[in-house]
């Protein structure tokens, strides 16, 4: 089968390589539909079903929760795989992954999920990052009319734009430096769109909230940069929380005292 392999940053290869086994306590997927971020996100159709692999069925349609957990450590066995210590990701920590003609999946991990007639492939892909951004909001405690900013409106800045909208929220302001994703955002449903590159973000969120001394209620750092953090954390309010998305590849800065000071809270979150 054909699938693209990753030797280093800017050397992805395409290449011949075997179909895997398949062990009877697994199904292999023909993959369909990938994300565009880390091709860890895909949907698929089921080709072939171990013998062990309980009620799959050739030509079920299916996404792929993209996991490798250890099934072994506290956060494991208190149903928080998303946050196993050993935790890794199907085509970044192996299993082969969104960029090959097929992939095998352990049919008993609760990993496999069964699309519903209506939900086509390409949406199947969007699964996970729409539980992403909703896990996320989830995170915030958002309360019906309450107010957020998006920093970043990549795929799942907008997912988070939309289910804000969805739990209520009445005002989302987003911060994004690219005119196409400002674009896709505005889409997607945001009140307000500012370019950082321009615009005082912080200013204009306390501006659209009543006054220096407001903010908006809650926040989302989806860039992994330190001006969209600094901006996640300066546009709240007094005990606002601000929820880091984003997977950071440089350690962040933080300034503790504004934190203590407005009694901000800030929290990470999983997938």
């Amino acid at each position: 089968m054909k699938a693209a392999l990753f030797y280093g940053a800017g050397d992805i290869r395409v290449e011949d390589v075997p179909i895997p086994d398949l062990r009877p306590d697994q199904v292999q997927v023909q993959v369909a539909c990938s994300d565009l971020h880390e091709y860890t996100k895909f949907s698929g159709i089921i080709t072939k079903v171990g013998a062990d692999a309980g009620e799959w069925a050739l030509g079920d349609r299916v996404v792929v929760e993209p996991v490798i957990s250890c099934k072994k450590c506290y956060s494991c066995t208190n149903a928080r795989s998303n946050v196993c210590d050993k935790i890794g990701f199907i085509g970044l920590s192996g299993w082969g992954g969104g960029l090959a003609e097929y992939i095998n999946v352990n049919a008993h991990d609760g990993f496999l999920h069964l699309l519903p007639d209506n939900v086509s492939l390409e949406d199947g892909a969007m699964v996970e990052p729409l539980a992403v951004a909703m896990h996320a909001v989830q995170a915030s405690k958002l309360v019906v009319g309450g107010t957020a900013l998006v920093v970043g409106a990549g795929p799942i800045g907008c997912f988070i734009v939309k289910t804000l909208l969805g739990q209520g929220a009445s005002k989302v302001i987003v911060s994004e430096p690219s005119a196409m994703r400002r674009a896709m955002a505005t889409r997607a449903g945001a009140h307000h769109v500012f370019n950082p590159m321009e615009d005082d973000v912080v200013l204009e969120c306390h501006n659209l909230t009543g006054g220096a001394d407001v903010g908006v209620n809650v926040s989302f750092e989806c860039a992994g940069v330190q001006k969209a953090l600094d901006q996640a954390l300066g546009s709240l309010m007094t005990r606002g929380t601000c929820v880091n998305v984003a997977v950071w590849d440089v350690e962040a800065r933080i300034d503790m005292v504004a934190l203590i000071l407005k009694e901000k809270t800030l929290t990470g979150m999983s997938i």
